[in-house]
């Protein structure tokens, strides 16, 4: 098999049982007798080894072998696995983790398994139970007497000397024993398998079955070196003996596995991957009208991502074209045009639909990696936190979702470390002594809405007023004035931490700030609530998409502007509502409100505006604003790019669109208008 070929389908497929490992790890830590997680930790395991031995990667390979050494002390001792040894297992992970991605990014695996294999085996030694067994040997008559006329056949199994779970090795061994008959006796007893650790094993079978095929079984257990078949009248029988000796240390020799011979236990893992690149292949054209079979593995295909961000470039420009195409329109009078342009609108909006849809991804391709993150930091923090996860299956824009990561684990970071109090805190203020942290995404309209919950202290204005004087954002004599919404405010200030200590957790200054620059970046808005001794709630609101996207289009100086329709709130003739001037701001009398008019030209650097006739009332993480401008042109389904470096570095721009005519419309960013709307406002409110 050319590996190279393969290597593509490996990582992804490699990254996905990671994944689906962390989980269960840390799942069966908190349900220990969850047989189902049990058996898929062996499952994946099992998968993850064969794959990399199959690849040529022997490193991985010995290690997730050691690793399954551990998994296997899990599934024949009840209680589950202490907490050194769950950690253990997590290192492990992460350390294959960084060796897929050297893989990926270097050629290379660049693993040192060796000293988490040894710290694996000191695991298994010390969780497996060391015990002196006496074995009774069965009486030959009684052996025949049950047997009932069959062949008894005297089965003798050595174990290698390497073997590190003599008793796990026995079961398998027994168990591939009893597929050819029945087990009339055994030494170690079946009901005294856990406590063997000997490595001799024998049993009286009673088959029809040829010995080469009983012999075949057992020597496909893992660790079996030598199987020997007798006829039972010629075997010893009748005399108690000890247990075999018990083993030392395994060596490192055992502990390094050669990939081939992995590979060679491993049949299913050279068809697995094939099966995988099977998925990505058109599928063969029928020979016959027979009935259609349908599997689980033609039910999805994967597909490059890359490929997918082509396929969206082209809708996009299909749409352009589109667009265009209408434009001309409405100058061309040829019959049955307007027709024929309506059906192809159609198509083309169905097909636009359709790739959209391909694009989008549950949450909870982010959503996975909280439950190890809560685990590892609650753990350092020695808090109790319970994790909620709730709406995982709602879906986004892949890109979306590729950049939500960061921003949410700032968010749960922060709950854990400044939010949710140690175990004593929280009892003594009347509280349960384990925290509760929700996370949960719901659609609301045309966009997503991602909320990050804790049961915490919630956020102190006065703290947070005391640290923002110290780092001389706000003057001392300004602290016993902060509320509640500026101290939030102030949370979301550059370089601020409230944290008295820097750690690798928080302290740094990078927190609230970064959240809200990459949320922008994404067209979305974050909102934070809190209530002193209750809790804190961030809001993070997203679009759906951020390549198509439904947008008002309208013209300032010249300049043509794109908001985002779903900040929209109205569009209006300015002369039809009363205008008050207050301190030289212009402000919008509208309903029970009274709006700043922000000359979206001027404030851009265009040039004061002095024909603007319409306003649109736009909603921002600030509160609302009316812009200015002096034409409305209408909505338009655009495509949406960054803008390159240099180009446009005003707040308020966070893209461009290329219009039907060629031209470029720049991408309005709704949070930074309304907060420069909201400082002319409360420059003016301090002047007058």
């Amino acid at each position: 098999m050319e590996v190279n070929e393969y290597l593509p389908m490996f990582l992804a497929e490699s990254r996905e049982h990671l994944q689906d490992l962390n989980l269960a790890v840390v799942r069966v830590e908190e349900t220990p007798d969850d047989a189902d997680t049990i058996d898929e930790i062996f499952r994946i395991a099992h998968s993850l080894k064969g794959m990399s031995a199959t690849m040529g990667f022997a490193r991985i390979a010995a290690l997730t072998h050691a690793m399954e050494d551990l998994f296997e002390v899990l599934r024949i001792r009840r209680g589950g696995l202490e907490r050194e040894a769950i950690d253990v297992l997590l290192e492990c992970l992460d350390a294959l983790s960084a060796a897929f991605e050297a893989i990926d990014t270097e050629g290379e695996e660049k693993l040192e398994q060796e000293p988490l294999v040894e710290r694996l085996e000191a695991l298994v030694r010390s969780q497996s139970e060391q015990h002196t067994v006496v074995l009774e040997r069965p009486d030959p008559a009684q052996l025949q007497a049950a047997a009932g006329g069959r062949r008894v056949v005297h089965v003798l199994i050595r174990l290698d000397e390497a073997a590190l779970m003599p008793s796990v090795r026995a079961l398998m061994a027994l168990a591939a024993i009893s597929d050819h008959g029945e087990i009339l006796a055994s030494l170690p007893a079946q009901d005294a398998v856990e406590q063997f650790d000997g490595d001799t094993i024998e049993a009286w079978l009673a088959s029809e079955h040829e010995d080469e095929l009983v012999q075949a079984s057992v020597l496909a257990v893992p660790d079996v070196a030598e199987v020997i078949l007798t006829d039972a009248d010629t075997a010893t029988a009748g005399e108690p003996r000890p247990a075999a000796r018990k083993r030392g240390k395994r060596g490192k020799a055992a502990a390094s596995v050669d990939a081939s011979e992995v590979a060679a236990g491993e049949p299913e893992a050279e068809s697995e991957l094939a099966a995988a690149a099977a998925e990505a292949a058109p599928a063969p054209a029928a020979n016959g009208a027979g009935e259609r079979k349908t599997t689980a593995a033609t039910s999805s295909v994967r597909v490059d991502a890359e490929r997918l961000d082509q396929l969206m470039h082209v809708m996009g420009e299909l749409v352009v074209h589109r667009t265009h195409v209408e434009s001309l329109l409405e100058r061309a009078e040829v019959p049955g045009l307007h027709e024929a342009m309506n059906d192809l609108t159609r198509s083309s909006q169905a097909l636009q639909a359709m790739v959209m849809q391909v694009r989008m991804i549950p949450v909870e391709a982010v959503f996975l990696r909280f439950p190890r993150l809560v685990r590892d930091l609650s753990g350092k923090l020695d808090k109790k936190v319970e994790l909620l996860l709730s709406g995982s299956e709602t879906e986004l824009d892949r890109t979306v979702v590729d950049q939500l990561g960061d921003p949410l684990v700032h968010l749960v970071r922060n709950s854990l470390d400044h939010g949710l109090e140690p175990p004593e805190e929280r009892v003594a203020a009347g509280k349960p002594a384990a925290g509760t942290l929700e996370i949960s995404a719901q659609h609301t309209g045309g966009s997503v809405l991602i909320s990050v919950r804790d049961d915490g202290r919630g956020i102190d204005p006065v703290r947070v007023a005391g640290k923002a004087a110290e780092r001389g954002l706000i003057a001392a004599d300004a602290v016993d004035q902060v509320d509640m919404g500026q101290a939030i405010e102030l949370l979301f200030s550059a370089g601020f931490s409230t944290a008295d200590e820097m750690s690798d957790i928080s302290g740094r200054g990078v927190g609230l700030d970064a959240v809200r620059t990459a949320i922008r970046g994404l067209g979305g808005e974050v909102l934070v609530q809190s209530e002193l001794g209750a809790g804190t709630t961030t809001q993070i609101r997203l679009p759906l998409t951020l390549a198509i996207v439904a947008t008002l289009l309208v013209e300032a100086q010249e300049q043509p502007f794109v908001v985002h329709l779903d900040r929209v709130e109205m569009t209006l003739k300015l002369e039809d509502y009363p205008l008050r001037h207050v301190g030289g701001q212009r402000m919008l009398v509208l309903r029970e409100d009274v709006l700043p008019i922000l000359d979206l030209a001027g404030s851009l650097g265009y040039g004061e505006a002095t024909g603007a006739s319409y306003g649109v009332a736009v909603r921002g993480a600030d509160g609302r604003v009316v812009l200015a401008v002096d034409h409305l042109i209408g909505q338009r389904e655009l495509v949406t790019r960054p803008l390159p470096d240099g180009v446009g570095a005003h707040p308020a721009l966070s893209g461009g669109a290329v219009l039907s005519s060629g031209q470029i419309a720049l991408v309005l960013d709704c949070d930074a208008l309304t907060a420069t709307g909201k400082n002319e406002a409360a420059a003016v409110a301090v002047a007058v």
